[in-house]
C-alpha cells in the first residue's frame, strides 16, 4: 500500500507538471502539445479552446497553425482563412509592384531628354543658312529641330574648350522651371550655337521690356508680371548655384526668356560659361553686367549682373545709356545703378519707377527691391543668391496680395499725387 501509494503521488505530480509544459503560451511559436497521460475529453477540450482564445487574442501568426492543426479544420475552415490572407498578399504585391513600375515610368518621363551634338548642317538647314530673321530682340532663332519648336542662339566659343557627348550631359542633368532645356549644341569654329526647346510666342527680356518699333508699348505692364519675372530669374539663379553647384556667367535680359501663360522667365545658357567666351564688351569691362573687378564666372558676378537686371525691370531702362549734356555739349554715360541710388537716397523711387506700369504699383514694395537690387551690386557684403531669392520672392507675395485688395483695372491707371 506504501508503494502504491508513492506511485500514484508520481503520478499525479508528473501529470500536473506534464500539464504545465503543455500548455501553450500567448504569443509565441507553440508546437502541437504532447498527449497527456490520461486527460478526460471534456478538460482536453477546454484547454485546446481556451488556448485559441488566447493565441487569438494575442494576435500571433503562428495562431492560425495551432488551430488548423489541432482542430482538424477543412478547406472551409482556418485552412481556407489562411489561403485567403496569403492570396490577399499576393495581390497587394502585385498592385505595389505595378504601381512602382508606373511611378518610375512617369519620373523617367518628367525628365529632360539628355542633350545631342546637333551637325552644323542642320542648323543651317533649320534657320535658311542663319539668314532667316532672328526674333526676341534679334537675339536668337526661331526654328523647328526634329519635330520640337526651338530657340537657337548664337554666342562666341571659348578657345579650346572641348564640347563633347560628356560636357553636354553635365549641362543638360539638371532640370528646373526657371531654367530653359536644352536640346543640344554644335560647335562650329568660332561661334557656338545653343538650342533649346520653347513655347511658341516667347520672347526675350529685353524684348518684352523695349520695343524697338514702339518705345511706349511693353508686355510687362502690370507691377506683378514684372515681380514674377524677377522672383522665377531669381529662383533660377539660386537653383544653379546651390543645388547645381555651377556659375552661370551670362546673365542679362538676353538670356532671359518670358513665355506665356503667366508671363513666366526661363534662364537660358545655363552652362554656357563651359563653352563659351566672354563678349567683346565683357573683356573690355564696358559691359553694365559685368562686375567690376572680376574678369572670369562667379557666384558673386551673377548676384551683381543680377542685381542690375532687377533694376532694369523696375525702371524699365536700359542699364546704361549716353544722355546729352547740354551744360558740357557733350553725351554723358548715365547707368542704372547711379540712377537708383540717388532715388533711394532722394527718397523719390515713386519718380524713378517705369512710367508705363501708370503708378499702379505698391511703392513700400518697389523700395525694399531697390535696396536688394543696390546690395547685390555693392563690392562690399554682396549677399548670395538664397537670400536674394527669399526677399524677392517675399515681395511678390505682398504684391500679390497688394493686387487682390486694390484690382485696379489695366485699361487706366490711378495716380494719388503728382510727380
Amino acid at each position: 500500500m506504501l508503494c502504491s501509494g508513492a506511485v500514484a503521488t508520481r503520478s499525479r505530480s508528473w501529470t500536473r507538471s506534464q500539464r504545465a509544459m503543455c500548455k501553450p503560451r500567448p504569443g509565441s511559436d507553440a508546437a502541437a502539445p504532447r498527449p497527456a497521460a490520461a486527460p478526460s475529453s471534456r478538460r482536453s477540450a477546454s484547454s485546446s479552446s481556451s488556448a485559441k482564445r488566447r493565441l487569438a487574442a494575442a494576435g500571433d501568426s503562428s495562431a492560425t497553425a495551432f488551430t488548423s492543426s489541432n482542430s482538424g479544420a477543412g478547406p472551409s475552415g482556418a485552412g481556407t482563412a489562411s489561403g485567403q490572407r496569403r492570396g490577399a498578399t499576393s495581390s497587394s504585391s502585385t498592385s505595389s509592384a505595378s504601381s512602382g513600375r508606373a511611378s518610375l515610368a512617369a519620373a523617367r518621363a518628367s525628365l529632360p531628354d539628355p542633350p545631342v551634338l546637333y551637325p552644323f548642317q542642320e542648323l543651317a538647314a533649320a534657320t535658311n543658312s542663319f539668314l532667316a530673321k532672328r526674333a526676341g530682340g534679334d537675339a536668337y532663332w526661331r526654328c523647328s529641330l526634329r519635330r520640337r519648336d526651338a530657340a537657337l542662339f548664337q554666342l562666341p566659343r571659348r578657345p579650346g574648350a572641348a564640347v563633347d557627348a560628356a560636357a553636354l550631359a553635365r549641362v543638360g542633368r539638371y532640370h528646373h522651371t526657371s531654367l530653359a532645356r536644352l536640346l543640344g549644341a554644335c560647335p562650329a569654329g568660332a561661334h557656338l550655337y545653343l538650342a533649346y526647346e520653347l513655347p511658341p510666342g516667347a520672347a526675350t527680356l529685353a524684348a518684352c521690356l523695349r520695343s524697338p518699333r514702339n518705345p511706349s508699348f511693353t508686355a510687362l505692364r502690370t507691377w506683378v508680371s514684372r515681380v514674377q519675372v524677377a522672383a522665377d530669374v531669381a529662383q533660377g539663379l539660386e537653383y544653379v548655384h546651390h543645388h547645381a553647384g555651377a556659375v552661370h556667367g551670362r546673365v542679362s535680359p538676353s538670356a532671359v526668356v518670358v513665355s506665356d501663360p503667366g508671363l513666366r522667365a526661363r534662364l537660358t545658357h545655363f552652362g554656357a560659361a563651359e563653352f563659351a567666351a566672354p563678349a567683346d564688351a565683357r573683356e573690355a569691362g564696358e559691359s553694365p553686367y559685368a562686375a567690376p573687378g572680376s574678369s572670369e564666372p562667379s557666384r558673386e558676378a551673377d548676384v551683381y549682373a543680377f542685381g542690375v537686371l532687377l533694376l532694369e525691370l523696375l525702371s524699365g531702362e536700359e542699364p546704361a545709356r549716353y544722355r546729352f549734356d547740354r551744360g558740357t555739349k557733350e553725351f554723358q554715360r548715365v547707368s542704372v545703378l547711379e540712377t537708383a541710388a540717388a532715388a533711394a537716397a532722394g527718397g523719390s523711387v515713386r519718380n524713378w519707377v517705369d512710367r508705363r506700369l501708370g503708378d499702379s504699383f505698391p511703392v513700400a514694395a518697389a523700395e525694399r527691391l531697390v535696396e536688394v537690387a543696390l546690395r547685390c551690386a555693392s563690392p562690399e557684403n554682396r549677399p548670395d543668391m538664397t537670400w536674394v531669392a527669399g526677399k524677392v520672392s517675399k515681395v511678390y507675395l505682398e504684391s500679390r496680395a497688394w493686387e487682390q485688395k486694390v484690382q485696379v483695372p489695366t485699361e487706366f491707371s490711378v495716380s494719388v499725387a503728382p510727380r
